[in-house]
Formats: C-alpha cells, sequence, structure tokens
C-alpha cells in the first residue's frame, strides 16, 4: 500500500516579535496526496501576517476539491490568493502594501508526481538517495545571481540585498496566463524520496550541506523538521522559520505498479516483476525458449554492420566546424559540446536568429547575459524579452561598461523581464524613439535612460516612456 509521511513546523526566529510565516500541510483527495505550502508575509509593512493568512485560506478553499490536473489547480489557486490579498490592499488604506511570497504544491505518491507553484524566495527542495536539488529559483537579485554562479551559497547567505524580492503576491491584480507572475512545474517523486518547503528563515542560517546532513539522518520525519528548525536558531534565527516536509514512505525500488486515477496520468511504468522462486522476470518465464547461439550470431553480425556504417559515414563529414550551417545547428552544437565556432557566441546566433524571424524578436531563456559592448536595438531587433523568469544583462567588465542596449529605430521598441545591472547608462535612446518597459528594473544603474536629441530632430520632439505592469522601482524587501 503506497503512503506519504507529512510534517511541518514554524517557528518566530530569535531576533522577529511576530510570526509572519504560515504553512499548509494536509492530506488531499487521497491517503496518497498531500497539500502543502510555506508562505511568508513580506516584512517591513503592516499586514504581512494577513496577506499570508489570506494565501493559505483561499489555496485551501480553492484546492478543497479535484477540478482539474492539479498543476492547472494549483496555479489558479495562487492567481486567486493573490488576487484576495490585492482587493484587501485596495479595501483598507492602512494595508496598501501588505503582500506574502509562497511555495505550494500537490504531492502524489501513487502518481509518483509533485507539481508544484512558485513565486518569491521560499524554496522547494526534493531529496533523493543522498542529493539534495533545488527545485525552484529565487525571485531576488542575489537569487538570480546565485543560480548564475556568480555568487557562492556563502556569499548569497551572507548578501546584505538578499532579502529584496522581484515578485510577490498583492502588489497587483494577475491572470493565470501572466508570464511575469509564478512560476510552475512538475517533476517526479519516487519511493524514499523526501521534499522539504522552506522559508528563507532557514536558508539564509544553514547551507545545503547541513540540510542534506538531517535529512539523511535516522531522526524521524518530525524531528527532522524540528532539527531544522533548531540549527537555523543556532546559527542566529534572524527571520521566522518554517519548515514543511514529506516522504513517500515505500523504500527505493520497491515501487508497487502506478495506474491512471482520475487527476492525472502518471509517468510510465518501466519495472517487470520478478519471480520470487527463481529470480527470472515475469516476462522471461512466459516467453518461449530461444536458441542462445542464433541470437547471439544476429548481434554480432548487426554489431560489425553499424561499425562499418559509422566509419563510412564518417570518412565523408566536414572535417571544420567553420562550415556554413544555420544558427540553429550552432546552437544545438554549443548545447552538446559546450563551444561554439569562435565567430559566433551564443547571444550572437541569438540575435542572427531575431534578425531572421517575422517578428524581430530576441528570446533569451538563460539567467545572466554579460555584454563586452552595447546591444544594439534596429529595424531588425524591435523587442528583447526574457523568458520565464527576469533575464539579468552584465557587463563582461566593469571597468568599461558605458552602456547596456542603445537604440538605432525611429519606431517604438520593447523590453520586458529584465534586469540592467552594473552599467554607467541602461538604456541610451534618442528622443524619436518610444520606448515600452514591461518588467523592466534598473541596479546600480547611474542613468537608467538616457535620451540624446539629435539637433535634425530637435523641433518639437516628444520622448516616450511606456511602463507596464509594475514600475521600475526598487525591489520590496520581505
Amino acid at each position: 500500500m503506497r503512503s506519504i509521511s507529512i510534517t511541518g513546523q514554524t517557528d518566530v526566529g530569535k531576533r522577529r516579535k511576530d510570526n509572519q510565516d504560515t504553512f499548509i500541510c494536509t492530506p488531499i483527495w487521497s491517503d496518497t496526496s498531500a497539500l502543502l505550502a510555506v508562505i511568508d508575509g513580506v516584512g517591513g509593512y503592516a499586514g504581512g501576517d494577513l496577506a499570508a493568512a489570506i494565501a493559505k485560506e483561499s489555496i485551501e478553499q480553492y484546492m478543497n476539491t479535484p477540478s482539474g490536473d492539479p498543476l492547472s489547480m494549483l496555479r489558479e489557486a495562487v492567481v486567486f490568493a493573490n488576487n484576495q490579498i490585492h482587493a484587501q490592499r485596495q479595501q483598507h488604506p492602512q494595508r496598501a502594501q501588505m503582500a506574502c511570497v509562497l511555495t505550494t504544491a500537490v504531492v502524489d505518491s501513487r502518481l509518483q508526481k509533485v507539481f508544484y507553484v512558485h513565486v518569491g524566495d521560499t524554496r522547494l527542495y526534493r531529496f533523493r538517495q543522498g542529493r539534495l536539488e533545488k527545485l525552484t529559483r529565487d525571485h531576488s537579485m542575489v537569487g538570480i545571481r546565485e543560480d548564475a554562479n556568480e555568487l557562492t551559497e556563502t556569499e548569497a547567505m551572507q548578501h546584505p540585498r538578499r532579502n529584496e524580492i522581484l515578485r510577490d503576491l498583492g502588489s497587483a491584480v494577475h491572470r493565470v496566463d501572466d508570464p511575469d507572475f509564478l512560476d510552475a512545474g512538475e517533476t517526479g517523486f519516487e519511493p524514499g524520496d523526501q521534499l522539504l518547503l522552506c522559508s528563507d528563515g532557514l536558508t539564509d542560517m544553514i547551507t545545503q550541506a547541513r540540510i542534506t546532513e538531517v535529512l539523511a539522518s535516522n531522526l524521524s520525519l518530525e524531528a527532522r523538521a524540528t532539527e531544522l528548525i533548531r540549527l537555523a536558531n543556532t546559527q542566529g534565527g534572524n527571520d521566522n522559520i518554517t519548515v514543511v516536509l514529506a516522504q513517500d514512505t515505500m523504500p527505493p525500488n520497491q515501487s508497487a505498479p502506478v495506474t491512471t486515477g482520475a487527476v492525472g496520468k502518471p509517468e510510465e511504468q518501466t519495472t517487470t516483476p520478478v519471480s520470487s522462486a527463481t529470480g527470472e522476470t515475469a516476462a522471461t518465464r512466459t516467453q518461449p525458449a530461444r536458441r542462445r547461439s542464433s541470437g547471439l550470431w544476429i548481434f554480432l553480425s548487426l554489431l560489425l554492420l553499424g561499425t562499418v556504417g559509422g566509419l563510412v559515414w564518417y570518412q565523408y563529414q566536414p572535417s571544420s566546424l567553420n562550415d556554413e550551417r544555420p544558427a540553429d545547428s550552432l546552437q544545438a552544437s554549443a548545447t552538446r559540446t559546450g563551444f561554439l565556432p569562435e565567430r559566433l557566441s551564443p547571444l550572437d546566433s541569438l540575435v542572427e536568429r531575431a534578425y531572421r524571424s517575422a517578428d524581430h524578436q530576441l528570446t533569451l531563456s538563460m539567467d545572466t547575459v554579460r555584454l563586452d559592448k552595447p546591444l544594439v536595438l534596429t529595424d531588425s531587433l524591435l523587442r528583447i524579452v526574457g523568458q520565464n523568469r527576469l533575464t539579468v544583462f552584465l557587463p563582461a567588465d566593469t571597468n568599461r561598461a558605458p552602456v547596456a542596449l542603445r537604440t538605432a529605430h525611429t519606431g517604438p521598441v520593447h523590453l520586458e523581464n529584465i534586469v540592467i545591472s552594473g552599467f554607467k547608462t541602461g538604456i541610451e535612446t534618442t528622443s524619436t524613439t518610444p520606448i515600452q518597459l514591461s518588467n523592466v528594473y534598473f541596479q546600480e544603474v547611474k542613468q537608467p535612460i538616457n535620451v540624446v536629441i539629435r539637433q535634425d530632430t530637435f523641433r518639437n520632439t516628444l520622448f516616450e516612456v511606456s511602463i507596464q505592469n509594475r514600475p521600475t522601482s526598487q525591489p520590496l524587501r520581505p
């Protein structure tokens, strides 16, 4: 019989007077699935604890009855919670800045799946066979740099701006399809796996190595949660600390066959039953006997033919990487081998692809882009969009970082999901180029936008900047 064990604890810590954290840790829909969440009220503003409480109640209410696949329901539940908090902000001026961040999940040991939604700097980890894996990405400047390996874990934990967040629940109305609000995903949950959901009050205090030691210990699940909180308090307990743990109690490699249920489709089952009497698989025992010698000769013949064919194919392939291949092929080569021909960098390849596209949009899936010269927006490059999460533009050389982006186009240009950091000037443009900014931030930039007015266009020019979603202001501090 498949089963799942869950536990959750929260603690005020050593420095705070009140606890603005809360959590969800309850069975849902069946005895093999659970609803989990860690919710952290944004500190420094009145009503952080209320925002967290509204989020908890909204998610529990929305997820009470299954009405679709778990991931879609979770996304809708978080959007519902966000809009409930925002409505309270509008009705009560004294709570006009209350907000929270959260990570929530539905875990199902029968389906061997975990579905999760994440906003802010709370975290979700999976512990499997001695290895701790971070499944979420922090929506914070320090978290972005840590995920991009620009900061070590210790440097991120000690960074003075580690608590500044870029996304939250409550500051604006959102829809389920908003690309710059929440992160969502699903992954495997195998026998023996553990899940850890936690607030930054834990991860700002103790390292992943210490967390791994606790999760690998022989303590009960509840005692592991207690020990994690104790360690965080021992290191200073600077913030509220919340821990939620879940574990598939069936030992690894002893999973029962998975059947399809109403809430989703499981991963394909590939294990074959083993006979307790002989150790042979059930498939082996039901197959008619074959002559092993003939099978061996067939295998050797196929192997020989494949080897000869491979040698012939290799002989007639181009010997140089400088052959004329499309940009798509060059990008694929970078993924497989880790390098590109010197004449084309990964960013150059993406820019060339944007030039050839119908909408002239540069879509960036990477977390960080380092620029050794300004990236110029022309008639062939009208839009730059960070895909799924914020993309950070950093200078390749901090001593020579005058301008990040420069416009050379008279029509509008559009920038979305971008952070420009460490440049003297963020965007250099002309008075005849309207700029549309959507979810764009400037960090440590002396002059975010520099408008160059040419003498031949001075007559009655009007420079226009259109800011969508949220303004390019300083991030919130939880």
